[in-house]
């Protein structure tokens, strides 16, 4: 009886030790926006809890837009309703607003496909800023 009962409460322990944990996704992700690009570390992740890194490089204003879609990089639609931008249509989250030199890491949970890392500010897209990046 005392075997079995030993042998249950470290069950048990083993069990509680494993419990909580969930896979690594990798990452994080260092993304520099200048004022004509975006520039990763990586082009790939792995599904999961995925930091982006966000710097921004540039001379202006940017952002960082995360949207999960299966358009190449170079051909998301425009915002019909605001002229300059593009859709954000599989949006999954955003940096918001980085002025010039500012950094800002933010988390998001990733599933597997294919996505577009973009700034949105008027016109930016337009001149390349704009990348492929993909959730295995």
């Amino acid at each position: 009886m005392r075997a079995l009962l030993a042998m249950i409460t470290a069950s048990l322990l083993l069990l509680a030790a494993c419990g909580g944990q969930t896979a690594t996704a990798g990452g994080p992700i260092s993304v520099t926006l200048t004022d004509k690009g975006v520039a990763l570390g990586q082009s790939s992740v792995n599904a999961g809890a995925v930091t982006f890194k966000v710097k921004n490089t540039g001379t202006i204003e940017h952002e960082l837009v995360v949207i999960k879609t299966d358009v190449a990089a170079d051909k998301i639609k425009p915002d019909v309703d605001e002229p300059g931008k593009m859709s954000e249509e599989g949006s999954l989250g955003e940096s918001g607003d980085l002025a010039v030199g500012e950094s800002k890491d933010f988390t998001l949970n990733l599933t597997p496909g294919k996505c577009v890392l973009m700034c949105n500010q008027p016109g930016h897209y337009m001149v390349g800023m704009h990348v492929a990046f993909e959730v295995k």
